[in-house]
């Protein structure tokens, strides 16, 4: 019997979420940032409203509504599998976003960790039990190593069938995960990872967007959210005023500097890189161009997945669909 398939990627700097309905059909993915905080009362006489979530005894805004908060609230370290409404409330806000699931709210569940943490049973226990309280609906729930999710989302298709590339079944294939606090990497050989190559590498992109949000503040007088200084960066201008305006001369040098420190670390690890049929790139990071070209430099059979920032949740959600296929 075919299931719908979930796949939350609860990362650090954004909620990237897909679900696949039974029929193999993929819903439209949900995705925000990473950010709580702590709902308070409606102003008299407004005609907007922001949605609320209950978590840990409080009701939460989530995703851009809690920049409503005076302290809106994101937790990079290992302490969000110990927070008793951060994650929950996340899940519930990726969740309520998809608005009416249309029969999918139930099905199998695949999520992930960063790769070094996923080996510890306590931490996969303890992010599963987050994703049950936040919703009833999963059959099941696996927990794996975040950069997997990538080579899933390129083997395999909505019906969790293995297609692709025979290269990326039969070889040996590097991923790297490009995330916001740390980065990820894995080897895998004939589709089976290989334990000695799961490292992670506290060089997310949060660290150079810090910086580069310093630089904008300096050069446009505002202060902006972390969240703000990602947007600007994507879309190489800031809005001020009402009007784009590009970024300063010189912006992107903390990222190129991030981008050289992780090609550093890859070549420590991996040498020439020569005994990979291919490299994947993906994650949030994978959309910042400066990243990517540093890593191509020295590694030219690395390319991005499709759609990088989507792409673990969706090879998630295919994996869901594969093992709910197996029931």
């Amino acid at each position: 019997m075919s299931m719908a398939g979930h796949g939350p990627n609860i990362g650090h700097g954004y909620v990237k979420y897909v679900v696949i309905d039974a029929q193999g059909n993929e819903l439209e993915p949900v995705v925000f940032p990473a950010l709580i905080g702590r709902a308070g009362r409606s102003v008299t006489g407004a005609i907007g409203r922001a949605e609320t979530v209950q978590a840990g005894g409080s009701q939460w805004w989530v995703g851009e509504d809690a920049l409503l908060a005076p302290s809106p609230l994101t937790i990079l370290a290992q302490e969000r599998l110990s927070d008793p409404a951060f994650l929950p409330a996340l899940v519930r806000g990726a969740i309520q976003r998809f608005g009416n699931l249309n029969g999918t709210a139930s099905g199998v569940c695949v999520t992930g960790l960063p790769a070094t943490w996923a080996s510890d049973p306590e931490k996969a226990r303890a992010l599963g039990a987050h994703l049950r309280e936040a919703h009833s609906g999963y059959s099941g729930i696996r927990v794996i190593p975040e950069p997997l999710g990538l080579v899933y989302a390129t083997t395999l298709d909505n019906y969790g069938q293995v297609v692709g590339d025979p290269a990326l079944q039969e070889g040996q294939v590097a991923v790297i995960d490009l995330g916001h606090h740390t980065v990820d990497v894995a080897v895998l050989r004939r589709m089976v990872p290989v334990p000695t190559g799961l490292a992670t590498f506290q060089l997310g992109t949060a660290r150079p967007l810090q910086q580069i949000g310093g630089q904008l503040s300096a050069a446009f007088e505002r202060e902006l959210s972390l969240y703000e200084v990602d947007q600007a960066v994507r879309a190489q201008a800031l809005l001020v005023a009402g009007q784009a305006r590009p970024l300063p001369r010189g912006w992107d040098r903390p990222l190129l500097q991030n981008g050289e420190a992780i090609t550093a670390r890859l070549v420590e690890s991996w040498g020439s890189g020569a005994q990979f049929e291919s490299i994947l790139i993906g994650g949030g990071g994978a959309e910042l161009a400066p990243l990517v070209a540093a890593i191509q430099r020295r590694f030219a059979h690395a390319r991005p997945v499709e759609q990088p920032q989507t792409a673990i949740a969706r090879g998630y959600a295919r994996l869901a669909r594969r093992l709910g296929a197996q029931k």
